[in-house]
């Protein structure tokens, strides 16, 4: 006899989230190989679409209507642009964005090699202290991105709360790291879009960018801690902090010399498995098969909310791209100029405002200006940037919504209180792309 519900149950208890572990490490494996078998990245995007069906089984409420509202609008458009003579391959269906999954999920390997706490004792106070610690949430989370904001965040939490001061400094410092990192998300999914951009020029212009947003952004954060600045104390920098981002920063840096034809997201992807690796061979070989599995098994599930949005985003995008160029939706603008991307920066961070995640911006803006012929490194700087910020000021935004449920902090008063953030970078933000445009 069959229990009413039982099946519902059985789609979210352990054998699911181990079916969906299992879907996530074959997209890791198959990304992965596709550096060498251009094929396998269809079979990893088959395996994304199955993880965002799974997904609906598995995430919650408000992230399930979402990602069927994405994947209903992607497959219309998908099934209208065929009726009105648009042509799509396998190769084009199975685009999901899986180079960008298998990104994400490998880089949450780091956090099996990165300290949990501080291994020196804070020498600074006050509003230099204030800039050591946005500073070292924006290096980890240039790299183990999410992961950074809870390290730092736990540790200037204490025994008590997150204050509002450090909530703002965690989301703008973390959220600067999408301006330059190629370890991030915004880039991988804009690459996909737009392929071919200078890796370096954007490393060359947005690393000082994010810099300056965060520099100038540190009087506003001063201001909030008032009489309680001369005693803050915040998080320090150690070798064994920035030990596990530079090894994996010289090691894509490295390999993206060498080997150029190969996209970025795939080499952070061997890359962040190979560092993992290497630091727990290093530490205790014998353990490290077990160590790898077990994050798999139990840490990768916890990505199923952003994989289900990235995956049925890509059905968004792979659905409007055939369809757009169809339907004649032209902008009336001679080009994708500086002025334009800057425009594209600003749609995307309103579109947050109203609660819209930037991947699915990105998509909808992506498949806007395709027509024009962005540059791409000026298309991906772009992108990035809007993609940053939007998490920052976002109500509904991964970051934001992470900060309210682990600290207690109200999404919408650091949603208002981020708005001086934006301002700054939207008014640095023009000339760092009139620089790309000059030098891409």
């Amino acid at each position: 006899m069959t229990v009413p519900g039982a099946r519902s149950d059985a789609l979210r208890g352990p054998t699911a989230l181990l079916l969906y572990a299992l879907l996530l490490s074959g997209i890791i494996v198959m990304v992965g190989l596709s550096t060498v078998v251009p094929g396998a990245t269809l079979v990893a995007g088959a395996l994304t679409l199955a993880c965002a069906v799974l997904g609906l089984a598995l995430v919650g409420r408000t992230q399930r209507l979402i990602a069927i509202v994405l994947m209903t609008i992607g497959g219309l458009s998908l099934i209208l642009g065929g009726a009105l003579g648009g042509t799509v391959d396998a190769r084009d269906l199975l685009s999901v964005n899986q180079d960008l999954i298998g990104m994400v999920t490998a880089v949450s390997f780091l956090r099996l090699i990165t300290p949990l706490s501080q291994a020196t004792r804070p020498r600074l106070h006050g509003a230099p202290a204030v800039i050591r610690t946005a500073l070292a949430t924006h290096l980890l989370g240039a790299v183990i991105n999410m992961g950074a904001v809870g390290i730092v965040g736990d540790q200037l939490r204490g025994r008590g709360v997150l204050r509002l001061p450090d909530a703002a400094l965690l989301s703008r410092a973390y959220a600067s790291a999408a301006f330059w990192s190629p370890f991030w998300a915004a880039a991988a999914a804009a690459t996909t879009l737009v392929p071919g951009a200078n890796t370096l020029v954007l490393l060359a212009v947005g690393l000082p960018l994010a810099l300056v947003s965060i520099v100038l952004s540190t009087g506003d954060l001063c201001r909030l801690w008032g009489g309680e600045l001369r005693t803050y104390t915040g998080y320090s920098l150690s070798w064994a902090l920035i030990r596990v981002p530079l090894a994996l920063v010289a090691v894509v840096m490295l390999a993206h010399q060498l080997f150029p034809e190969l996209a970025v997201p795939r080499l952070v992807l061997l890359g962040g498995i190979g560092v993992t690796a290497l630091g727990l061979l290093l530490r205790d070989w014998r353990r490290m098969p077990r160590t790898l599995a077990r994050h798999a098994r139990r840490d990768l599930p916890g990505l199923r909310g952003e994989v289900t949005l990235f995956a049925s985003a890509g059905v968004l995008a792979v659905g409007l791209h055939v369809l757009f160029p169809l339907v004649h939706v032209v902008l009336p603008v001679p080009g994708f100029t500086v002025w334009v991307a800057w425009l594209m920066l600003l749609a995307m961070v309103l579109a947050a405002l109203v609660g819209m995640h930037p991947v699915v911006s990105l998509a909808v803006v992506g498949a806007l200006v395709h027509p024009l012929g962005p540059d791409p490194t000026l298309f991906v700087l772009a992108a990035s940037v809007g993609w940053g910020v939007s998490i920052a000021v976002g109500p509904l935004t991964g970051t934001t919504m992470f900060l309210s449920s682990r600290y207690g902090i109200d999404s919408l008063v650091l949603s208002r209180r981020n708005l001086v953030y934006l301002a700054i970078v939207l008014a640095a933000a023009w000339p760092a792309l009139w620089i790309v445009s000059l030098i891409a």
